[in-house]
């Protein structure tokens, strides 16, 4: 294009007639030549052009134009020389301002490269300098700012803009060389690495860095000097924990099992953990669950449930989850470092400031011994452990029924599994029974009770361990040895009958043998229940049911006695009741009537009460006057005379019926009062 502006510039010029008109054209065509060699130069030192592009074509036109321009430059006037360089230079410095404007768009940075001038022999490629190569600064968008044309270059890169749920991994290209044992490079205050210079000159080193970009953040960072990779963050699921592991530190000292503890903020901060003498391997600290943390990938290794398949080895998801101690139950703790106890039988003695072995750096730091713990987690309690760290052994310390019968498999992890039915041999008999003992375990006592029986576990991990060995070794080895060496015992000693006539006397010294031994452990025995013996063989069963059956026979009898009893106290009760109303009422009426009146009307009671023949046929006529109640009426006025003087005081003193209406004195074969006489 440029050869075709040249060739009409000329045309033009040949047909004026004027002196010096190809003088314009032989500049243009000099400026254009020194611009197309320029270039070519750059070319061939970046990208080794061929001998083709080496310039020598550009060099023998210039040579040529030379003196052609010279020549016309010689007729024209010195005032339109003059004037003419005055205008090349107006509309040069025109150029070269328009040139060297610089505006970065918004959402832009500006990567600057220098093509003129000499290099710095420390920094190659990206150099705090202004001397040849990228420039470590950049140009910031809406900052306008001028460079030399052809000088400087200015390539727009879009700004880094990290994600909301990940973080940048930032990795210099340029810097000092890292120490071979340092795996990231040491933190350098350089504005979260948008200040290129400032990370050159106060001594950043090559490859990845220990400080990351944050989330949700955009950062003006040269892209010829650093590059950033976005990666997720860090979350630990709620209810759980998360396990950290250094890749870069100290090297720990041998027999040490975790790194020291370093204020780090959450192993956020790098450089603090690392200035802060942080080591590599297993850090004490956890992550809490429900949250997320921006975390270096290339400094720590963080284990989660969401992550421990890809870890390997022998923890699992369940290791990483919240200890809680469920009510009726207290948590046995055993540490898996601290200092070496003076006793294996010794249990750790309390260490303060640890808040419940949540902070098991001050736990070591006060003095605390590895192994169980005098101090437990009581019921209810929720909490992040370092299974690293920490084993927690459920222990119940509700009450709990333990049985001597016969076990299934699907029994086979109760407390009482390995406790099997009482089987005594008396006389040559075998004689079995059926044990049940109520027993607590307090919160103070479970550790011992570990301690003394230990578990199944053989890992090296902790977390919480619902393992029921403890309780079943404590229960098979004090219990159940205590009960059936004393079955034995007096089995030795004594016949069948002896045997079965002591079961009162063997339940209450049982239950007081069980007492006491578990009372040296520290458990409280509620109650020990003894079954019915049994024997093995069917014929003794029998003989042995014998007297049951006369005792039940004879309490039944017993009973059905003492309620015949009641029934004749009752019966009593009722005629002694009965006879006073009758008595009273009888009272109450020869009060009111007299005596010899009540008689009479008694007498007229039982009259009509008498039995009447209703049919009266041949025969003897006295023995039917017989069972007339006249008769009857005669006998009972016999005995009214009887009673008649020993009542005649008593009766004048009462009132009496009328004279006119009763005769008092009746003749001894007399009837009824109104009757007829008899005549002969």
């Amino acid at each position: 294009m440029i050869l075709i502006v040249f060739l009409i510039a000329f045309c033009v010029a040949a047909s004026l007639d004027t002196p010096g008109r190809f003088a314009p054209v032989g500049i243009f065509g000099i400026a254009v030549l020194v611009r197309r060699s320029i270039h070519l130069h750059r070319l061939r030192k970046e990208q080794d052009e061929s001998w083709r592009n080496n310039g020598f074509a550009e060099a023998g036109l210039i040579m040529a134009l030379l003196p052609l321009t010279y020549e016309e430059l010689k007729e024209l006037p010195f005032t339109v020389i003059a004037l003419g360089l005055l205008v090349v230079a107006l509309l040069f410095a025109a150029f070269v301002a328009w040139r060297g404007y610089r505006s970065v768009p918004a959402g832009h940075v500006g990567v600057v490269r220098r093509v003129q001038g000499s290099s710095d022999p420390e920094f190659r490629h990206v150099t705090p300098y202004d001397t040849r190569g990228v420039l470590a600064r950049t140009l910031l968008p809406d900052r306008p700012s001028w460079l030399m044309p052809l000088v400087y270059e200015v390539e727009l890169v879009p700004r880094t803009r990290v994600a909301e749920d990940r973080i940048g991994i930032v990795t210099a290209k340029a810097g000092k060389t890292r120490p071979a044992n340092r795996s990231v490079g040491l933190p350098v205050s350089c504005d979260h690495f948008q200040n290129g210079q400032a990370f050159l000159l106060n001594g950043g080193e090559q490859g990845k860095q220990v400080d990351t970009l944050a989330n949700g953040q955009t950062y003006d960072i040269n892209p010829e000097l650093f590059e950033v990779d976005q990666v997720a963050r860090v979350h630990v699921p709620p209810g759980t924990l998360g396990l950290v592991n250094a890749k870069a530190g100290a090297i720990r000292l041998p027999g040490r099992h975790f790194g020291p503890h370093v204020e780090c903020d959450d192993f956020q901060d790098g450089g603090r953990f690392l200035s802060g003498g942080g080591e590599q391997g297993r850090q004490l600290a956890i992550l809490q669950g429900g949250a997320y943390y921006n975390i270096n990938p290339a400094l720590f290794d963080v284990v989660t449930v969401d992550t421990v398949g890809e870890s390997g080895g022998e923890l699992t998801a369940e290791h990483l989850r919240e200890i809680s101690i469920p009510i009726g139950y207290t948590g046995v703790v055993i540490t898996l470092d601290g200092a070496e106890p003076e006793s294996s039988d010794q249990l750790g003695p309390r260490v303060p400031g640890h808040e419940g072995f949540r902070l098991p750096w001050v736990f070591l730091r006060n003095g605390g011994t590895r192994g169980v713990q005098e101090e437990t987690l009581r019921e209810g309690t929720v909490c992040a452990l370092n299974p690293y760290f920490v084993r927690v052994v459920l222990i119940p310390t509700r009450l709990l029924f333990l049985e001597w019968n016969e076990r299934t498999p699907a029994k086979s992890r109760n407390y009482d599994a390995h406790l099997a039915r009482i089987a005594v041999t008396v006389q040559g008999h075998r004689l079995f029974v059926d044990v049940s003992q109520t027993l607590q375990i307090p919160p103070e006592s479970a550790p011992v009770l570990v301690s003394k029986n230990g578990g199944s576990q053989l890992t090296g991990l902790g977390g919480l361990d619902r393992d029921p060995l403890p309780v079943q070794r404590f229960v098979e080895r004090v219990l159940g040895a205590i009960v059936a060496s004393y079955f034995n015992e007096i089995a030795a000693a004594a016949t069948v009958k002896e045997f079965l006539e002591a079961y009162a006397e063997t339940r209450t010294d049982l239950a007081s043998q069980v007492r006491n031994a578990l009372q040296a452990w520290g458990v409280e025995s509620r109650n020990t229940t003894l079954g019915e013996f049994r024997a093995e063989d069917p014929m003794l069963n029998e003989i042995l049911k014998r007297p049951a059956h006369e005792q039940m026979r004879g309490e039944l009898l017993d009973v059905e006695l003492a309620n015949a009893e009641r029934e004749d106290a009752i019966d009593a009760i009722r005629v002694q009741r009965e006879s006073r109303r009758v008595e009273l009422e009888l009272k109450a009426r020869i009060d009111a009537l007299g005596l010899n009146n009540v008689m009479v009307l008694e007498m007229l009671r039982e009259i009509t009460k008498a039995p009447v023949p209703q049919f009266v046929g041949g025969g003897d006529l006295s023995a039917y006057l017989e069972t007339q109640p006249i008769a009857r009426l005669e006998e009972l006025l016999d005995k009214m005379r009887g009673l008649h003087g020993q009542a005649a005081l008593a009766d004048d003193a009462r009132p009496s019926l009328d004279k006119g209406d009763t005769q008092t004195d009746l003749p001894a074969q007399g009837g009824v009062r109104g009757a007829p006489e008899e005549t002969g």
